[in-house]
């Protein structure tokens, strides 16, 4: 990328390369007069800023006759962060939008800024750091079942529930210094950080098809 300074980081003769590769296979076997047929995946990414990411996928659709067919799936997934989440440095005014590569020690909650300013006590400032950004990951199970109603209806039923580990957000924090000769607390900027949520997210849902 070649923002100039505009959005990323890319000044002072500084320039961003970002490279990654993967590899992608998979076999499939059917079983009982074809009836059943398995899928097996597997995924291997490298980003140059994070680690080796392997993600496998596993399937199986049965049919039981041409009007009826059943579905299973066990699959992974990971997202490496975008550019804007490595890379991002962008002033807004109010807040410097920022990626997070190296991370970040040492800032303030907004919380405890307001309530610091308010009254004069540097002893409620509320201290945390935020960690280098890094890949997100997502495993799904989905179930399915399609059929035929009434010669003429098509349906097709989905289940799925998925559950992921470093969901990628943001936090938002203040770096500040204070200077006890003359209880000063000077704020020098607002941060939006990319980071990882260190909780799990998950996600679930029901879809039907009908088709005529």
């Amino acid at each position: 990328p070649d923002s100039k300074g505009t959005i990323f980081r890319d000044t002072g003769g500084y320039v961003i390369k970002n490279r990654e590769f993967g590899f992608y296979t998979g076999l499939q076997k059917r079983f009982i007069d074809d009836k059943l047929k398995i899928d097996l995946s597997a995924r291997l990414d490298k980003n140059e800023n994070f680690d080796y990411l392997f993600s496998p996928a596993l399937s199986g659709v049965y049919t039981f006759n041409p009007a009826q067919i059943v579905r299973v799936s066990l699959s992974s997934a990971i997202r490496n962060p975008t550019l804007a989440d490595q890379y991002l440095y962008y002033d807004v005014g109010r807040a410097l939008l920022v990626g997070n590569l190296d991370g970040f020690d040492s800032l303030v909650t907004i919380e405890s800024l307001l309530n610091e300013l308010n009254t004069q006590n540097v002893d409620t400032l509320d201290y945390f750091n935020v960690d280098p950004i890094r890949p997100e990951e997502v495993k799904t199970v989905e179930v399915g079942y399609r059929t035929t109603l009434f010669k003429n209806l098509y349906m097709d039923l989905v289940g799925y529930y998925s559950w992921y580990k470093k969901f990628i957000g943001y936090k938002i924090g203040a770096s500040v210094d204070y200077v006890q000769a003359v209880n000063l607390l000077n704020v020098n900027n607002i941060y939006r950080v990319a980071t990882n949520s260190k909780d799990e997210v998950t996600t679930r849902g029901v879809s039907v098809g009908l088709t005529y």
